[in-house]
């Protein structure tokens, strides 16, 4: 298993909008922080057969919008809405909505260096690489993580950061020194996850 994501096909365009003519006019207001409560059931099920069971299809609901909470965001003060989380290249869109600190290195493609000694590169490649493994469930021991550390207490932009730096940590030798990515040593990285 490759941990990043196999289903890109296309780059997200500037215009990676979608308006419905019937939102109310309050959605073109002034950026603001993304929107939550936005939630669509049918958006964050589009792929799941009808003959699952309900149980299944709650369990499915609760970890995608674990995933992708909201469906609005805003980039370098360009509001984004209705966006598809379902689709992978919104999905990043949302991701990266939610790092406002990175927009402005991000927009320099010379810029290469650190922020608060993170590559913003790399630290939304990470969120990107573990939201699309959450909403696949690809391996599942992150959801499962997740829902450990979240049965703590601990709030999801920590849990995100705290599964990033199991994968980190497993893709250095990768990126380092150009190893296989051990998907076992990950998945056992994931299951030792526990509460601080």
């Amino acid at each position: 298993m490759s941990p990043v994501s196999k289903r890109r096909r296309r780059k997200p365009t500037k215009s990676g909008r979608r308006r419905r003519a019937s939102r109310p006019p309050e959605y073109d207001s002034p950026p603001g922080p993304p929107a939550e409560g936005d939630v669509d059931p049918a958006t964050y099920l589009d792929n799941v057969p009808p003959s699952v069971d309900k149980a299944e299809v709650e369990s499915i609901l609760d970890r995608r919008v674990f995933t992708v909470p909201y469906r609005s965001t805003v980039i370098e003060d360009e509001r984004f809405d209705w966006l598809n989380p379902a689709d992978p290249d919104e999905r990043g869109l949302l991701v990266k909505g939610e790092h406002p600190e990175y927009h402005e290195a991000l927009a320099d493609p010379l810029f290469e260096g650190e922020l608060d000694g993170h590559s913003p590169r790399l630290h939304l490649t990470m969120h990107e690489v573990i939201a699309n493994q959450l909403w696949d469930d690809d391996p599942p021991e992150v959801w499962q993580a997740a829902q450990r550390l979240r049965d703590h207490g601990m709030n999801r932009h920590d849990i995100l950061h705290r599964i990033a730096a199991v994968l980190t940590e497993h893709m250095h030798p990768v990126l380092a020194k150009h190893e296989q990515f051990d998907a076992e040593a990950y998945r056992r990285g994931l299951n030792d996850l526990q509460p601080e």
